[in-house]
């Protein structure tokens, strides 16, 4: 009975099976490693004045980021204590902060989006049968006409073979130079393309 326990035990070990109950299994020693500079184990030495160098650093590093930051919040809290005594007043007196707001979000954004996007709240109202509509305040709103690259549309023009007299720009502005010039580019890529080589 007890040799068959061991040629049991012995099997699993030497093949690789899973170790039936009441069997230890056996894990594979791992090799150890030297820690190298850097790890912090403790166990590989560094000279104290090495050590000493950069936590003289590190102090002061760190001593004048924690300056920067506390000068930064009281000048924050300052301004932001400034800035709510300016808008109680204002409200005090009659002035609509919500309108206030409305018109500073509106003034740091870029115009063409402000443009687009009441053009587009002006859309939606008509599709939606809105009751702002009575207060037209978005109906004379249009989207601003996307920016031609007038340089490609003379080039694409040239090379499609289409007459310079086809320019949509105005004679004598920059844009009909423009499109003429580059036109002539295009016209030179189909006379390249019918070169044999």
């Amino acid at each position: 009975m007890a040799e068959r326990a061991r040629a049991k035990k012995k099997t699993a070990k030497g093949k690789g099976k899973v170790p039936s109950r009441g069997t230890v299994a056996v894990l594979p020693k791992r090799t150890k490693g030297k820690p190298g500079p850097g790890h912090n184990s403790g166990l590989h030495a560094v000279p104290d004045e090495v050590i000493g160098r950069h936590l003289d650093t590190l102090k002061a590093k760190k001593k004048a980021l924690d300056k920067v930051v506390n000068d930064y919040k009281e000048d924050l809290d300052q301004a932001r204590g400034v800035y709510r005594s300016a808008r109680k007043l204002a409200k005090k007196e009659g002035v609509n902060l919500k309108a206030f707001d409305i018109l500073s979000e509106l003034e740091s954004d870029d115009m063409g989006h402000v443009q687009v996007n009441y053009a587009d709240v002006a859309r939606y109202q008509k599709i939606t049968d809105s009751p702002l509509l009575q207060l037209e305040m978005f109906s004379g709103m249009l989207a601003p006409e996307p920016k031609v690259d007038v340089a490609l549309q003379g080039q694409e023009a040239g090379k499609e073979g289409v007459s310079p007299d086809a320019n949509p720009h105005k004679p004598g502005s920059d844009e009909f130079q423009i499109w003429f010039e580059n036109w002539q580019i295009g016209q030179g890529q189909i006379a390249e393309r019918m070169r044999p080589h």
